[in-house]
């Protein structure tokens, strides 16, 4: 897996590629933490994720908590098979998807 961090209009982004599981979930939770300790607000790009465990919907989750006291957390990009776990965890009722 890689992760792309960078800012845009103020916002930091996290755009990882790859799956996100318990060998990486790691990194992308540093990853994550180093863009929200920065910035006010964060995206998680998800355009290139085709995999999240159940490890990535704790980080996720944790994310958006931590982020909710700032300027809130956004996920974009999820594509077809990511956003079916997300549904079916109901983690899509709580997050900000676009």
């Amino acid at each position: 897996m890689t992760i792309n961090v960078f800012e845009e209009n103020g916002t930091a982004v996290v755009a990882p590629v790859g799956k996100i599981d318990h060998v990486t979930v790691e990194e992308f939770e540093s990853k994550i933490s180093e863009a929200g300790e920065s910035h006010d607000a964060l995206t998680l790009d998800m355009a290139g994720v085709e995999y999240v465990s159940s490890a990535a919907l704790r980080a996720i989750l944790n994310a958006n908590d931590i982020m909710e006291s700032k300027g809130g957390m956004t996920l974009k990009n999820v594509n077809n098979k990511v956003m079916e776990i997300l549904n079916i965890t109901g983690f899509a009722d709580y997050l900000t998807i676009e």
